[in-house]
């Protein structure tokens, strides 16, 4: 009963983010905001105290339905940004 609970709170519609910074090898920092950035963040010191490769993180299977599911789209959007990035001009 108390899982069911959760995920029917008022606060599991509201908006939050989560967004990872990376040396473009391993995760180096983050920020977030959100009714679960807590739980969000928990995952994240770990990863970054454990210099833990972002190839690792994407293999990295998130619980479902989790609030932590959040890390798929926050990890897709650092591989696009680091692309960008590494992009050569005029390319």
């Amino acid at each position: 009963m108390a899982k069911t609970a959760t995920y029917t709170r008022s606060y599991a519609e509201s908006n939050g983010f989560l967004t990872l910074l990376s040396d473009g090898a391993v995760l180096i920092g983050t920020y977030a905001l959100g009714p679960e950035a807590g739980e969000w963040m928990q995952q994240a010191t770990l990863a970054i105290r454990a210099r833990t490769t972002l190839g690792v993180l994407r293999d990295t299977i998130q619980p479902f339905p989790s609030f932590s599911e959040i890390y798929a789209a926050a990890l897709k959007a650092l591989n696009r940004e680091i692309k960008r990035v590494r992009q050569p001009i005029g390319a």
